[in-house]
């Protein structure tokens, strides 16, 4: 198995992954380098060998390999999409127990250390844009919280947290 060919399966795997919603984001980035690390590698051998000029190039294995990769990424990307589905069409609320590690009132934001969130996520570690910058009033870094999230587009938000025991 050749480098492109490695390249290929590697940007084929993103694109499936890229369903993920929560995710997307990043395996669109991934994705995306690695097509352009692939036509970049491409064209670089073809100049290198002195086979890149208008008058004599050929459209050959490696750029139908590339751009049916393309078109496989883009499908998995945005399959949901095609479905009519978007990522931020349920009304579902999940909720999850954690630690505050960080948090930034002005730019409504928190950083969560979350136990696993059923039917969501695994335990990790993760930025979350907040709703309402007064849902951060009396938490502080460390604290032990319970939270609900929603889905917001392709983001997950916080729309209520409390200290644990508070309720």
């Amino acid at each position: 198995m050749g480098p492109l060919a490695a390249a290929s399966s590697g940007i084929a795997v993103l694109g499936a992954l890229a369903s993920l919603a929560i995710y997307r984001p990043y395996f669109i980035g991934l994705a995306g380098l690695a097509l352009v690390y692939s036509l970049f590698t491409t064209f670089w051998k073809k100049y290198r060998g002195g086979t890149l000029h208008p008058k004599n190039y050929g459209f050959g294995k490696e750029e139908i390999v590339l751009l049916a990769t393309t078109l496989l990424v883009f499908v998995f990307i945005f399959f949901p999409y095609m479905r009519g589905v978007t990522p931020g069409d349920s009304a579902l609320t999940y909720e999850g127990n954690g630690f505050i590690i960080q948090m930034d009132q002005s730019e409504k934001r928190i950083t969560l250390l979350h136990e696993e969130i059923q039917g969501l996520m695994p335990a990790m570690t993760m930025d979350y844009d907040v709703e309402s910058p007064g849902l951060l009033e009396g938490l502080k870094s460390g604290d032990r919280v319970r939270f609900r999230l929603s889905p917001r587009g392709i983001n997950f938000v916080v729309v209520e947290i409390w200290k644990k025991g508070q309720q």
